[in-house]
């Protein structure tokens, strides 16, 4: 993962239906407007509802970029397992991996990135998503390639800080605006449903994007970022990257 100019993604999460697809909707037509597609965090819970397996799909056909935001909601307690992955061995993270992975599948949305809540990630959760074929995780602060063992400072700017509403609006699209002109290889947006919510905080990303599209940054997808020259080596007892129930097919 080699930096050629300065990259920008925007990614989007806390999709729901009914009214917050409406506005993920709206929020993804204006990115799509300035040339800039979204990276669609996508928790395997979500895809419960079908408008939003569907709108998923929509999306991807115009180039967003789905990737699999933890694994809560494939089983009871999900949330508590690979979503604070500092000590998750191997074998177990493997499992919830290709349960989350088979719903992503059935319902067209493989993907090659995967995203957790935490910077901590175990060796073994690393091991398992290199097995299941992802070949980047992100986190709030970095950015691992899996392919080349490597991993990369990049913070996503969020609504956060003590500053009040003005001051983070402020703050998100002034450090934007500092990264892209420091020549950083790569600045992120995170963006939630909720903040979508908020016309003050819609403004600030629209801006934000604006700046940095106007300075020179390139959009890209977190599947854009997934080297290409490294394809993974095939895991004994998986099929497709996929752990294999049975390990006498395999």
């Amino acid at each position: 993962m080699r930096a050629v100019g300065t990259r920008l993604v925007v990614s989007l999460y806390g999709i729901g239906g009914g009214e917050a697809l409406d506005r993920c909707e709206r929020f993804a037509a204006a990115m799509e407007a300035r040339g800039v597609a979204l990276s669609l965090l996508v928790p395997p819970a979500e895809l419960t509802d079908p408008a939003v397996s569907e709108w998923l799909l929509r999306r991807r056909e115009r180039g967003d970029f789905p990737v699999l935001h933890g694994t809560g909601g494939v089983f009871q307690r999900a949330g508590s397992a690979f979503d604070a992955p500092r000590f998750l061995p191997r074998h177990e993270a493997g499992l919830w991996l290709a349960a989350a992975n088979a719903v992503l599948e059935a319902r067209g949305l493989s993907t090659e990135a995967f995203a957790v809540r935490a910077n901590r990630v175990s060796g073994g959760a690393l091991h398992a998503l290199r097995d299941s074929g992802f070949g980047l995780c992100v986190g709030p602060t970095v950015v691992r390639d899996l392919r080349e063992d490597s991993t990369h400072r990049a913070g996503a700017r969020v609504f956060t800080g003590p500053r009040g509403e003005a001051g983070r609006c402020r703050a998100l699209r002034v450090g934007t605006e500092r990264a892209v002109l420091e020549g950083r290889w790569l600045t992120r947006l995170a963006v939630s449903a909720a903040d979508l919510l908020v016309p003050r905080r819609r403004l600030a990303v629209a801006d934000a994007v604006d700046g940095a599209l106007a300075r020179g940054a390139g959009p890209v997808t977190y599947g854009q970022l997934v080297p290409r020259d490294r394809a993974p080596l095939p895991v004994p007892g998986t099929r497709g990257g996929v752990p294999n129930p049975d390990p006498l097919t395999s």
